[in-house]
């Protein structure tokens, strides 16, 4: 269970685009909530998303086939403002969002310093996600283990988020990737297989 109030909606994507505060766009440090990454919320549309995040987006190599087949299929921000990628990463973008339906489902956090209102964030000692998220417990209720990775599953306590989720991906030491989204989606290990 997440602590109460750790992780808050960003609201509605119409809330978000008529909000008056300014949209800056995606950066490198835009922060990470049970919905959202910076602008760019669960349920817009692909549209909405690029012009939330303020930059081009890259669909995967075979998105028109995946969403014919799936109905499922990622884009990533082609670059995104004051992120260098190292160069280990073969230069990928640390962001991936699986649209569904023609809506964003859920963003997969890979690298970067993107990170979550308790600070967790890839590097995270797999401890700081339990003692964040778990209560002090060795591992939060649902933690899968299976080869190689460990899947932490945080949960709200707040009626009106649930159905979304966080899950992070441990090597049994520290965070090698989490993700926030809806429910299943969010919770599939394969990108869009179940």
């Amino acid at each position: 269970m997440l602590v109460a109030g750790a992780c808050n909606r960003a609201g509605d994507p119409e809330e978000t685009e008529t909000s008056a505060a300014p949209v800056q766009g995606l950066t490198a440090n835009s922060p990470v909530q049970l919905t959202s990454v910076g602008p760019v919320v669960v349920g817009m549309t692909l549209d909405q998303v690029a012009a939330a995040a303020g930059v081009d987006m890259t669909r995967q190599p075979d998105y028109d086939q995946a969403v014919a087949e799936k109905n499922c299929a990622y884009v990533s921000p082609s670059t995104i403002p004051g992120y260098s990628p190292p160069p280990e990463s073969g230069n990928k973008s640390p962001l991936a969002f699986m649209i569904v339906d023609g809506k964003l489902a859920r963003i997969d956090i890979l690298g970067g310093d993107f990170a979550t209102d308790q600070g967790i964030k890839v590097g995270s000692a797999e401890s700081a996600v339990t003692e964040a998220y778990g209560g002090g417990s060795p591992l939060p209720p649902r933690a899968f283990i299976g080869p190689p990775y460990r899947y932490l599953t945080a949960s709200p306590r707040d009626t009106e988020d649930q159905g979304f989720k966080m899950v992070f991906e441990s090597d049994g030491a520290k965070v090698v990737n989490y993700r926030v989204g809806k429910e299943p989606e969010v919770e599939y290990r394969q990108g869009c297989t179940p």
